[in-house]
């Protein structure tokens, strides 16, 4: 495990975009048997969410958008913005990376610094770190961009497919001199799990043409980019080391669950939410929840949380010390100590923007 403490630095501006395709989890009653969807939302506490399936909104869309809409609401300058970090795991391409076409599309002409990483459900925390960190090696002012979509995924009658909600998150982290609490983050990464949650075929380690032979082009083509889930595996996982790293970053810090005004956890589902909090002691006044609006919206959740919070209670103004407490794939753990101005977190963004990239399946390899 380790400690980062970052002094000097704040989280200037948080917006949040979803598509502006919204579905009741009813809807999806006609896929399974009578009183199944009932159930799964009963234990999972998903009862609506937002996605982008037929409207063609992708990550970088969404979080184009919220980018865009902090820019203009807090009058930020973008010649200022010196780094651009994306974090998602549902790229535009495979290659570029997707940060350099985001660079492009929001004019950052003089932002150098721009990269990816796939981090997953834990993206928000630490793409929290990864911009302290550049910003402790001589940026001003990072954004800092997380979020996840599923344009070309389809109904399914997996429910696992039903978990998940699209969102991107945009942040402004930044150098100040404002007597602010330092950002503390703990990241703890424990990789023997890495088989409980992965995509384990279509890049190279086992290329499509390969399994394909084996398995068939039907299982190949079905199975291209799925996820495994060992469901035992990670929910033992996220309810016991998750809470242990979070109890061990709060005896660090000398903190306990009293000094934060909110506790915004991963959102994975109710089940895991609660009994996550349990464990950390965090009253359910205390715990803030975007799942039974938004469903998982995987590395944004605990972002998302904050957003969806600030909108539904109407608190625009204020510093409010946050935990932060994000589990997934890796499989890894975050958790963040921050202190934000409500002020600068911006109601909810539903968009259909549709980036035209000028491509189409006879453009290249003619």
């Amino acid at each position: 495990m380790n400690f980062f403490e970052f002094k000097g630095i704040k989280i200037a501006g948080m917006a949040t975009a979803v598509p502006d395709r919204h579905q009741k989890m009813s809807d999806y009653d006609y896929l399974f048997a009578e009183g199944e969807v009932e159930k799964f939302c009963a234990a999972t506490g998903i009862y609506e969410k937002y996605n982008a399936y037929g409207v063609g909104t992708t990550t970088s869309d969404l979080c184009v958008a919220a980018a865009n809409k902090l820019f203009e609401k807090l009058n930020i300058n973008k010649d200022t913005i010196d780094g651009l970090i994306m974090i998602t795991q549902t790229p535009d391409y495979f290659v570029p990376p997707t940060s350099c076409i985001v660079q492009h599309r929001l004019g950052l002409d003089n932002c150098g610094l721009v990269y990816d990483s796939n981090i997953g459900c834990t993206a928000f925390p630490f793409g929290l770190q990864m911009a302290c960190a550049n910003i402790m090696a001589g940026c001003k002012r990072i954004l800092l961009l997380v979020g996840d979509a599923n344009p070309n995924r389809g109904e399914t009658s997996n429910k696992d497919g039903l978990l998940f909600g699209d969102a991107g998150v945009a942040i402004i982290v930044e150098k100040t001199d404002e007597d602010i609490s330092p950002i503390n983050i703990a990241i703890e990464t424990i990789g023997s799990g890495y088989k409980s949650l992965i995509t384990p075929y279509g890049m190279e380690r086992h290329p499509l043409p390969v399994v394909a032979q084996t398995r068939g082009f039907e299982f190949a083509a079905y199975y291209n980019n799925a996820t495994y889930m060992s469901g035992t595996d990670v929910f033992t996982f996220s309810i016991k080391d998750a809470p242990r790293t979070t109890k061990t970053f709060l005896a660090n810090l000398g903190n306990d669950i009293s000094d934060f005004d909110f506790v915004s956890i991963h959102q994975a589902n109710k089940m895991i939410i609660d009994n996550v909090a349990k464990r950390i002691k965090a009253p359910q006044e205390k715990v803030i929840n975007s799942i039974e609006r938004f469903g998982n919206t995987r590395g944004a959740s605990t972002a998302v949380n904050i957003c969806d919070y600030a909108e539904n209670n109407n608190i625009y103004e204020g510093n409010k010390k946050i935990l932060a407490l994000a589990f997934g794939i890796g499989l890894n753990v975050t958790v963040a100590s921050f202190t934000i101005d409500m002020s600068v977190c911006l109601p909810i963004i539903k968009t259909s923007e549709v980036y035209d990239d000028g491509i189409d399946s006879e453009t290249y390899f003619k």
